[in-house]
């Protein structure tokens, strides 16, 4: 009997697509712990992750010969990640998403699929495109250019309380669209 155990991730995911069960459950040994920890970090709902957990394997089982996955571990927990936004945005009030906007949007998304990242990229500029032209140009100063809100409102001749609101309103605005435009990116992923 083979040792599955020693066998690389590219050799488990390669036997995966071919249909082996048993590097199937070699992956799911390895990386459910990790997986469901990052959910929980998000969530912290045991059962919600648990259930997110599962479906994300079950996804990986059942499209495994349409989805080509370089690294593993970063498939699954962008996965996971994305399933925990489609959770949180249909149920805003239920739970709370750990991950602030602002670490969301200034840290590397980390997706199997470059084009995934370049869809995402293209979905946030199309909703920036039509923001009003004060607010747009707020949150470029402030996320792209790293400005404080105090330099802003200089900059502007507005008060720093505007400021502060009008990026609390994009960074809610955004949040709802991009949970939302993610999931069907995920969803389309999946079925391509």
């Amino acid at each position: 009997m083979t040792a599955y155990s020693s066998f690389t991730d590219q050799e488990l995911t390669s036997l995966l697509q071919q249909g082996d069960q048993t590097a199937f459950t070699e992956i799911y040994r390895k990386y459910w712990p990790e997986v469901y920890q990052g959910a929980y970090r998000r969530l912290r709902d045991k059962e919600q992750c648990q259930d997110i957990v599962q479906n994300v394997f079950a996804m990986l089982w059942d499209h495994r010969l349409q989805n080509q996955v370089n690294n593993i571990a970063a498939y699954l927990h962008t996965a996971v990640k994305f399933q925990v936004i489609k959770y949180v945005s249909r149920r805003p009030r239920q739970c709370e998403l750990l991950e602030s906007f602002d670490e969301l949007i200034s840290s590397p998304i980390q997706v199997d699929d470059p084009l995934l990242e370049k869809e995402i990229v293209k979905l946030l500029q199309l909703y920036i495109d039509t923001l009003p032209r004060k607010r747009k140009e707020i949150f470029v100063l402030y996320y792209t250019e790293g400005i404080s809100t105090s330099e802003i409102a200089e900059r502007l001749g507005i008060s720093q309380k505007t400021v502060q609101n009008q990026i609390n309103t994009v960074n809610t605005a955004l949040r709802a669209r991009m949970a939302h435009l993610l999931t069907v990116v995920i969803v389309a992923g999946f079925i391509n």
